[in-house]
């Protein structure tokens, strides 16, 4: 790739500001033509020059810098070339609808009406193609149609595949949750048709291969895998990944990536066979969603949008379990620099079946609330300062099976009372106030429920 010198890059890299000014333009021109066919108006004919002027201007200057930007290179040649193409065609058109409208050429009149309505058509034609190949270029060949209904295309079959895991005896580590967590937040910057800083992060050999700096992935050693370094980086940092605002990786996605490189960065093998802490296993059972065919026999009434999209707009994430019987789950990590609004799920208590509220500074106030959450199945209260006097508020949870309470400030006293829940089968409480006397304690209270309290 050419070294090509900053003040280029720092114009090139105006494109993606310039590329929008053309685009709603040139829509809106064509409209305001197909109007004044269809009522002659000489008043707003008069205003038609100065639109094609805007017009041609905007798509001069987004072609320029598209061009600049292209030198920094980093694309897929084939897909660059016929977005360049596309631009520089919209430009001649643009020019040629502005000569159209702004010079009255006797030479032309008797063929006039026939030219305006083919440069308008291929105006209307190129307009579609080079968006649709910047976007490419930009997001991936998959990107316009990876949600789309009935289509499934490569990256909505790994992710619908990962869904489909039934236990860790199934899963490969690489194939199944390696790839879909890079495909779901990387792939968009680091694929054939864009392959930002030289990275492509479609297959195995180039995840380890890495960009134009250094290795990818170093097995067993996370301290020097370049990947794994910029995803953990400060979000403000120039460095970290993803860029341009995308949403990070999630707390257990990054997990699963690290124990994945120290364990040696595997391409093929059974995640059970690697031997996972019950920490791992735990972050994996969330990852695939282990566990969800169990609370399929509920079905609830839909949700309202109105608490859906408060619940949105508050920061919580919201995922359908299962939308044939509309069950729910809400996430929620922190820190938070405001108190958390759990009043919002008490309209979704219905379908509301797994609850994670980790870090976000949940009070034992809070777990009155909570309490009340009669449809729970699993709740993840990690790493909150809530203490034996709030988790009295969880024994009236009927359903809940999996309970995690790492890092918070239950003590023996509590464990007593936290097993004797109906359903609950796991218990987790490491790095609390719990020792080792209160977990035989619990344990002969109850000896159904797993009560993890090392990782190992």
């Amino acid at each position: 790739m050419q070294e090509v010198p900053d003040l280029y890059m720092f114009f090139g890299r105006f494109h993606p500001l310039f590329v929008h000014l053309p685009i709603g333009i040139l829509v809106f021109a064509l409209i305001f033509e197909l109007y004044l066919r269809w009522k002659p108006n000489a008043s707003l004919h008069a205003v038609l020059p100065i639109v094609w002027g805007l017009a041609a201007l905007s798509s001069v200057l987004s072609a320029l810098s598209g061009y600049i930007l292209s030198l920094g290179g980093g694309y897929n040649e084939e897909i660059l070339s016929l977005h360049k193409i596309g631009g520089i065609t919209l430009s001649i058109l643009s020019i040629c609808c502005f000569i159209l409208a702004f010079y009255r050429l006797p030479w032309l009149a008797s063929y006039r009406k026939t030219t305006q309505k083919i440069v308008l058509s291929s105006i209307a034609v190129f307009l579609l193609l080079t968006g649709h190949w910047g976007g490419t270029l930009t997001h991936g060949n998959d990107y316009l149609m990876e949600y789309a209904p009935f289509v499934q295309t490569d990256s909505t079959s790994k992710l619908d595949h990962a869904s489909r895991i039934s236990s860790l005896d199934s899963a490969d580590i690489f194939k199944d949750a390696v790839q879909p967590i890079v495909q779901s937040k990387c792939v968009s910057c680091h694929n054939a048709e864009k392959k930002k800083g030289g990275l492509l992060l479609t297959s195995y050999e180039e995840m380890l291969a890495g960009g134009k700096t250094k290795a990818g992935i170093i097995p067993g050693n996370t301290a020097t895998s370049e990947i794994f370094r910029r995803i953990t980086l400060p979000p403000s940092h120039k460095e970290f990944m993803p860029t341009g605002g995308k949403k990070p990786l999630t707390e257990n996605q990054i997990a699963i990536l690290e124990w994945w490189i120290d364990q040696g960065a595997q391409r093929n093998m059974m995640i059970s066979s690697m031997k996972p802490n019950k920490h791992i296993q735990d972050i994996f059972s969330d990852f695939f969603q282990l566990g969800r065919d169990a609370i399929l026999s509920y079905a609830a009434k839909p949700a309202s949008s109105e608490a859906l999209s408060d619940l949105l707009k508050a920061g919580f994430q919201v995922h359908a379990i299962s939308e044939s019987n509309n069950l729910l789950e809400v996430k929620y990590s922190g820190p938070s620099n405001e108190k958390i609004n759990l009043s919002l799920l008490e309209p979704i208590k219905d379908q509301l079946v797994w609850l994670q509220l980790i870090n976000c500074g949940v009070t034992d106030e809070d777990l009155k609330l909570i309490g009340g959450l009669s449809n729970l199945y699993k709740l993840n209260l990690n790493r909150n300062k809530i203490s034996d006097r709030g988790f009295n508020e969880l024994i009236r949870l009927p359903k809940v099976e999996y309970l995690n309470l790492y890092g918070t400030l239950v003590s023996d006293s509590a464990i007593n009372q936290l097993v004797t829940l109906p359903k609950l089968k796991k218990l987790y409480v490491w790095e609390s106030r719990v020792d080792s006397l209160g977990i035989e304690a619990g344990k002969r209270a109850n000896p159904k429920v797993d009560i993890v309290y090392k990782l190992n």
